[in-house]
């Protein structure tokens, strides 16, 4: 029998935070355990300080500048950056996080003098963390494994301006890198690319991808509304038009703007369809652009009503950005498949890896066109209409059981085991 381990889970995101990154540390601490791993997570302090969360213990560490970090902003278009706040952002290294991980890495550093751990686990971004775990690794002489979520410059982590702050967020990376033990990523992309920069072996480089957790999902709500009847949005009488939810953050780098600026084009094109944000989307950018009456958002919502959303819009639709359709999956694919709903993948750059997996478990029930592409969209819309009268609503593909967050889980247990087991 193995004998079990204890991991110092070192993350900036977790719950009560919200978002992708926040949910998958959470799945880290919910199902290592059930792989003899142990879990003790140092995170950012929000509610109480050193708690147990499903029998992970959560200590967190004061955060000065945390009210500004701790939520998602509205999505009200693409930001144009000035040159002073670019200039700022390059000179504070390597985040705004650092106060935190200051913190962090001296309250890391006493635990692991006070009780037996077998490893580091750090997750990035942001690079502070890395920061921390790294400053806690060489006081303490603990192995360290570093989690990539994103690669380290790019629209997913730092995009410096200046070449002086590009080479120190390059060093730095270089310099845990070589410090750490093991690596995983979140797409067999990110991992080759990762061990082909540094001179890696491939199998020091563990794939841990994004999934599902059912238990989190707020699935009592399934069935429990009907969108044409519950979601009318103030309408004297019964809302027939199509709803196409998007539900999830907005974010940038996923390119809203190409398209919103589709909807506007097409507008009086095609009726009978409402699309419907719940999130963060800005009800003033929608007015802005002359689109509300096609186009509403709800708003941030709890994670049961975004389930809700999720089980009773007629489809669902999902934004691919080309840096995530590289790099990783859109954060709600896998929910999105559970549901059994059509689908809408609108990708920037043909072949993303949310396109291969859809047409790889629900091929049936997908949609595909180019962001920016006003005919692809039209003939995307015309196509899901057809499925939804058809009654197209798949179950579970059989295939979406390998990215259940415990599966995952299972994973990274096993990653870590073979890592130390070298050393």
């Amino acid at each position: 029998m193995q004998r079990r381990m204890k991991v110092l889970l070192v993350s900036y995101w977790y719950p009560p935070a919200v978002g992708a990154a926040a949910e998958r540390i959470a799945s880290f601490a919910k199902y290592l355990p059930d792989f003899g791993v142990d879990v003790c997570v140092l995170t950012a302090e929000r509610e109480e300080d050193d708690i147990v969360d499903g029998g992970a213990r959560v200590i967190g560490v004061a955060d000065p500048l945390g009210a500004s970090a701790a939520t998602f902003g509205e999505y009200g278009g693409r930001r144009k950056t000035g040159r002073i706040s670019r200039w700022v952002r390059d000179m504070v290294f390597p985040d705004r996080f650092g106060h935190w991980a200051a913190g962090a890495a001296r309250r890391g550093e006493r635990l692991v003098r006070e009780e037996q751990f077998d490893a580091i686990l750090a997750t990035f971004p942001p690079a502070s963390v890395v920061s921390a775990a790294l400053a806690i690794h060489r006081k303490t002489a603990i192995p360290m494994i570093l989690d990539f979520r994103d690669r380290w410059l790019g629209p997913g982590g730092y995009e410096p301006t200046s070449a002086r702050a590009a080479e120190r967020h390059q060093s730095l990376e270089r310099e845990a890198i070589r410090a750490a033990s093991g690596i995983t990523a979140v797409s067999e992309a990110m991992a080759d690319a990762i061990a082909a920069e540094h001179g890696l072996p491939r199998g020091r480089v563990g794939v841990v991808m994004n999934g599902f957790d059912p238990c989190a999902e707020g699935e009592e709500g399934r069935g429990a509304m009907d969108s044409r009847r519950v979601h009318a949005a103030g309408n004297d009488g019964e809302d027939q038009r199509l709803v196409i939810a998007h539900v999830g953050t907005v974010i940038e780098r996923n390119r809203p703007d190409l398209f919103f600026e589709s909807v506007r084009r097409i507008h009086g094109r095609r009726g009978g369809v409402r699309f419907v944000f719940v999130g963060n989307l800005s009800r003033e950018y929608v007015q802005r652009l002359g689109v509300s009456d096609v186009v509403e958002t709800t708003g941030m919502v709890s994670r049961r009503d975004a389930g809700q959303w999720m089980q009773s819009a007629d489809a669902l639709l999902l934004l691919s950005g080309a840096y995530v359709g590289q790099w990783g999956y859109s954060a709600k694919l896998f929910e999105y498949l559970r549901t059994g709903r059509p689908i809408i993948c609108l990708e920037e750059e043909p072949g993303s890896n949310d396109r291969r997996l859809l047409e790889e478990l629900a091929a049936d029930r997908c949609s595909f066109a180019r962001l920016g592409d006003d005919d692809g969209l039209l003939r995307a819309l015309e196509q899901v209409e057809r499925l939804v009268a058809g009654g197209a609503r798949g179950g579970v593909p059989a295939g979406l059981d390998a990215f259940h967050r415990r599966s995952q889980a299972e994973r990274l247990a096993r990653h870590i085991r073979d890592v130390l087991s070298f050393l």
